[in-house]
């Protein structure tokens, strides 16, 4: 799904992307921000690389806004809110 997307749209990420691919991500399952990165390679068949200078601040702000929490392994969960956020982007 994600890697066809990216197929289509190039490495041209919108506005917004990462926050929206960060908490879709994370209705799945707990993961560092490693593993977002890696996963964001992976899925994009490399044409995204998001550097840990925008995931890091990105995920710090999503912490501040109450849509995810860290666990105590250092992995990061939707909250609640966050799940609701999340299912809200769904529907658009």
């Amino acid at each position: 799904m994600i890697s066809e997307w990216f197929q289509r749209v190039g490495s041209s990420v919108p506005r917004g992307f990462s926050r929206y691919f960060i908490l879709e991500l994370l209705k799945k399952k707990e993961q560092t921000g490693k593993e977002i990165i890696d996963y964001a390679v992976e899925q994009s068949n490399g044409i995204w690389k998001p550097s840990p200078g925008l995931i890091y601040p990105l995920l710090g702000r999503l912490l501040d806004e109450g849509l995810i929490k860290e666990t105590k392994n250092g992995k990061y969960q939707l909250t609640q809110k966050g799940a609701e956020t999340a299912q809200d982007v769904d529907k658009v």
